[in-house]
Formats: C-alpha cells, sequence, structure tokens
C-alpha cells in the first residue's frame, strides 16, 4: 500500500493505492481536494484507476472509473515510468 499527493488539470488530490505481484496489477484511488484548481471539474471526487503492466509497451494500461451524482464517465488510462539519472 502507499499514498501520495500530487495536481493534473482538475485539480490537486491524494492518491493511494496496492499493487500485486501476481498478475502484476495496480489500483488507485484518487481523492480531489475541493476548491483547487477547476471548480466546475473538481467537485472533491474520487477516481477509481485499476491498472496491468504491459509487458511489449514498458508501461500500465487500464482505465480510469468516475461516478458522481453530476458525472460517470471511464476512459483510458496509461502510467508510464521515467527512469531518473543523476550525475555525480
Amino acid at each position: 500500500m502507499f499514498k501520495d499527493n500530487g495536481t493534473d488539470d482538475v485539480g490537486s488530490f491524494d492518491v493511494t493505492g496496492s499493487y500485486s505481484t501476481d498478475g502484476n496489477c495496480m489500483t488507485l484511488q484518487k481523492k480531489y481536494k475541493r476548491g483547487t484548481d477547476d471548480p466546475r471539474e473538481n467537485l472533491g471526487h474520487e477516481v477509481k484507476i485499476d491498472l496491468k503492466w504491459n509487458d511489449q509497451t514498458q508501461q500500465f494500461d487500464g482505465q480510469w472509473i468516475v461516478r458522481t451524482a453530476n458525472y460517470s464517465g471511464q476512459d483510458k488510462f496509461e502510467l508510464k515510468l521515467r527512469q531518473h539519472i543523476e550525475s555525480v
């Protein structure tokens, strides 16, 4: 289990998640902080993201899902990993 936070074009959010080595799957729960960035899109809502590792593309592929009183939707989600190289 892990926790972190971030910001995107909707607003600031906290994220929690878990990773399973059985099947290389990851589940993320993104909770937006109401009142940050875009007030029309940021309802303080949650986004569920289900991902599975793709060996061919070397990234996690899956979908995001949102269900609120005002909006329901889902779409493709890709999580790409970057390698950070630090020179000394």
